[in-house]
């Protein structure tokens, strides 16, 4: 009887396990490939005018969408647009107090290091850094990419 309460507790423990990681995604990283798909070096996206202050804009480092935020004194931050939770758009989600809400299940990043706040995410949003060149072009790269 001992064994066959094992062997359901066992089942039981696999059968929830798969489900939250095969279905519902949880603990996995959706920006994991960031760091190989991003070349090293600096990228440019654009005049850095272009970019409204306080709103998310989306634009491509090579097949890597990234979402843009400018603050007032003319900082930016430059995350990994897909979200680590399940990819959804963060460009489209809501940025506020230096946080940006995906729009898909609400998990929360903090712009300045990608940091999850809230929500169901489990991984941090990759971080790039971010430089205006003398011709007033953003650029950006991974920090790890050198």
């Amino acid at each position: 009887m001992l064994g066959f309460a094992g062997l359901a507790t066992v089942g039981t423990g696999a059968a929830l396990g798969g489900h939250l990681a095969y279905r519902q995604a949880a603990g996995a990283n959706k920006t994991e490939s960031v760091l190989r798909l991003v070349a090293p070096g600096w990228h440019t996206l654009g005049p850095a005018e272009e970019f409204p202050d306080g709103r998310g804009v989306r634009r491509m480092v090579g097949e890597v969408p990234v979402l843009v935020v400018r603050e007032a004194d003319d900082v930016f931050h430059v995350l990994a647009d897909r979200c680590s939770h399940f990819s959804g758009p963060l460009s489209q989600g809501e940025v506020a107090d230096g946080h940006v809400t995906c729009p898909w299940h609400g998990c929360v990043f903090r712009l300045s290091d990608g940091w999850n706040v809230g929500g169901p995410a489990t991984a941090p949003q990759p971080v790039f850094a971010t430089r205006t060149d003398g011709h007033g072009n953003l650029q950006v790269r991974l920090p790890a990419a050198g």
